[in-house]
């Protein structure tokens, strides 16, 4: 007969609104959620005569106020599931685009290194080495030049790709552009020595990359069926809120309580 059971609604209440606000889980509740609290005075008799039915409505009014948080959520999910679904098949589009572009890249740099086989010969190597320093250099310079520059620019062409300087670089972590058919992100590094060993590295795994391409597609076109079987079978919880709704409402109706 006292007002322990309510005071303990009253904060259970409260708790579940702090946390969802922490926790960043908080988007349509308000701060009415605190004021439907406060006593009235048909609840404040109830309470004092130590009405039973006092319970039964705690408990109604508490599962009513999760399946309505449990019912907001599935519908903020279903919106975000119905907007990645109508995205997905753009994503496809232009990933099959980077695949066939990419095929072609590795193609092209496959035939290149049959057409310019290494050579052998000393003189050739010291004056590859020496090619390959200059070219470095060059790189290294341009890219010093090149921090926070507002439009790419294309720098020279490296076995058959444009190396393209990158726009809104920033100095701790400059890169470049490969590009030909496509177009692929290099990190340079802090060492300027490492730079031709990187692009190589690069070219060396066109095969790799394309396989790799391949597999988010894969993903892709997976994630849009598992979305659609999602949407399907989505969870309603409107039929556990009228239910709940009418407990409530039937208790405040026996226990004299005008809700507003």
């Amino acid at each position: 007969g006292s007002f322990d059971a309510y005071s303990w609604q009253l904060l259970e209440t409260k708790q579940r609104f702090i946390s969802g606000l922490l926790s960043g889980s908080l988007t349509e509740r308000c701060g009415k959620d605190i004021e439907d609290t406060v006593l009235d005075y048909a609840e404040v008799k109830a309470l004092a005569v130590g009405n039973p039915l006092i319970k039964k409505r705690v408990e109604a009014a508490n599962e009513l106020t999760r399946y309505m948080t449990l019912q907001r959520k599935a519908v903020e999910s279903r919106i975000r599931l119905e907007k990645e679904l109508l995205e997905i098949p753009g994503k496809i589009k232009r990933q099959i685009e980077i695949i066939n572009n990419c095929r072609l890249d590795a193609d092209f740099y496959k035939e290149w290194k049959t057409a310019n086989p290494p050579s052998e010969e000393k003189e050739d190597i010291k004056k590859e080495t020496e090619e390959r320093k200059l070219i470095r250099e060059r790189i290294a310079s341009a890219l010093r030049d090149n921090v926070l520059e507002t439009k790419e620019k294309t720098l020279m062409v490296y076995r058959g790709f444009d190396v393209v300087l990158p726009a809104n670089m920033t100095p701790e972590k400059p890169y470049i552009w490969l590009k030909k058919n496509g177009k692929y992100y290099v990190e340079i590094g802090e060492a300027d020595r490492g730079i031709m060993i990187r692009i190589d590295n690069f070219l060396e795994s066109l095969a790799i990359h394309l396989q790799r391409q391949r597999i988010s597609l894969n993903k892709l076109k997976s994630r849009e069926n598992d979305i659609r079987f999602e949407l399907v079978n989505k969870e309603s919880y409107t039929d556990q809120i009228e239910i709940y709704s009418k407990k409530v409402a039937e208790l405040d109706k026996k226990l004299g309580v005008n809700k507003k």
